[in-house]
């Protein structure tokens, strides 16, 4: 995931933690080292996220154990060690009697990288089934999302994008599906294709901090690469007038809705007069 290192320090990607982790009988403690270690995945350091799940020795509720397993494997296909990928995906899938996505996702990728087409594809196709025979339309239109996601951190951008269409059409009301295909064009450099599923999100009624959040960082993503800096009186310089005014909308914006940032406020002062 593109992580922005700007004066907002936000994450332009949408987490799909909360549809993959219901961890209703997880501690607060639990849960915040899950999340640490998934941001460490996420960033591409799979050493270090695996230090992070060993930690974990009394988080184990089962909702832990399949979560632990689940992304030792990823941090495993990460590092191409695809032999402990298997067997931690294995133990995902023994914590949940064989309905753990996450665990014949991560099996898959690792059969791939072993070149096991046919067993690839087998675990590909349990996920489908699993996912068709929820007869809970939005529960099934999060798990495409969810899917999708997941296709997306592998570098299958089009079945990511397939599987996002197909939760988009089963709830087209959810505004996190909007965010997460804004995220997915953001990350391609095609901002203004991500506003338009932003906006969306905000029509939708995700006019929260955080959908602010994204919106601003990806907003200073968008001149920062452009113009090679995170320096805001550079940024000030070489702005545009319509980017200082893109700019400069979200970050009043997030601003007014009680965000409390110094380099957010000093951006504003300097840049957004």
């Amino acid at each position: 995931m593109v992580r922005i290192l700007s004066l907002l320090a936000v994450t332009l990607a949408i987490s799909f933690n909360s549809y993959s982790q219901q961890l209703f009988t997880m501690s607060n403690q639990c849960l915040a080292q899950m999340k640490n270690a998934d941001r460490l995945n996420n960033e591409k350091k799979y050493d270090s996220a695996l230090a992070v799940y060993r930690s974990m020795g009394k988080c184990d509720s089962k909702d832990a154990k399949e979560q632990k397993a689940a992304g030792a494997a990823r941090s495993y296909n990460g590092l191409k060690n695809y032999d402990m990928a298997i067997a931690s995906a294995n133990e995902a899938l023994k914590q949940t009697k064989n309905t753990s996505i996450n665990g014949y996702f991560e099996r898959a990728i690792a059969y791939n990288g072993k070149k096991l087409t046919d067993s690839s594809r087998a675990d590909f196709e349990r996920i489908i089934q699993l996912t068709e025979k929820n007869q809970n339309i939005k529960e099934r239109a999060t798990i495409y999302a969810m899917i999708g996601d997941l296709y997306w951190r592998s570098g299958m951008k089009d079945s990511a994008v397939s599987n996002l269409d197909k939760a988009m059409a089963l709830d087209p009301a959810n505004a996190s599906f909007y965010i997460q295909k804004g995220d997915m064009a953001a990350k391609e450099g095609n901002y203004d294709a991500a506003f338009v599923q932003y906006d969306k999100a905000v029509e939708l009624g995700r006019t929260d901090i955080d959908m602010y959040k994204i919106r601003s960082g990806a907003r200073m993503k968008m001149v920062q690469d452009k113009y090679k800096t995170e320096n805001a009186q550079e940024l000030r310089s070489k702005m545009t007038p319509t980017e200082k005014q893109q700019v400069c909308t979200e970050l009043k914006k997030l601003i007014s809705l009680g965000y409390k940032d110094m380099k957010a406020d000093m951006f504003d002062a300097l840049v957004c007069k």
